[in-house]
């Protein structure tokens, strides 16, 4: 939409925002967007929704396909910013960046995961953070010990048992 021009709380535009889209997405794929005949005037797409049915473009290139991110992915714009609408208090976007992230996957972590699902847990994400740069490595495996200790520990032995043997196989 045009900034400082937004639609209304009206329940029936609302939801036919949200109907349009949703469908377009369901009839031509999350890349609708970039279909020409859709697609906004001379403007470049920087959104975390690529890959899959409708690429028409270069795919953004290749930047990665998550938030957050360090590589300088796409970044809210304060300047569209929506108003807030007064009802019975504030009405605007919740920033769920400083929410308890940690605590509900770390119960799930130690209640519910077997000593064996808790292995192959460990395993899993370590073959899979290994071959990230270090820097990613370690702040991955520092929100995982967030949630539990012992699986940050797990993994890290881990990510060093996979090191150690890739550098001894290269060395035959």
């Amino acid at each position: 939409m045009v900034p400082g021009i937004e639609a209304s709380p009206d329940k029936m535009l609302q939801g036919r925002l949200f109907s349009y889209t949703d469908t377009h997405m369901h009839r031509l794929g999350t890349n609708y967007l970039q279909i020409p005949v859709n697609c906004p005037y001379r403007t470049t797409v920087a959104n975390y929704q690529r890959d899959g049915f409708m690429t028409v473009t270069d795919n953004q290139t290749s930047v990665p396909n998550y938030f957050p991110n360090s590589f300088s992915g796409p970044k809210d714009c304060p300047s569209y910013k929506e108003h807030a609408d007064h009802f019975t208090g504030d009405v605007q976007r919740y920033n769920s960046s400083d929410d308890d992230n940690f605590t509900q996957p770390g119960d799930f972590y130690r209640k519910v995961l077997t000593v064996e699902e808790r292995a192959r847990l460990a395993e899993n994400i370590a073959g899979h953070v290994v071959d990230a740069q270090d820097f990613i490595q370690q702040r991955a495996i520092s929100n995982f010990a967030k949630m539990d200790p012992a699986l940050g520990q797990a993994i890290q032995a881990g990510v060093n048992k996979i090191k150690a043997a890739s550098k001894s196989a290269s060395r035959l």
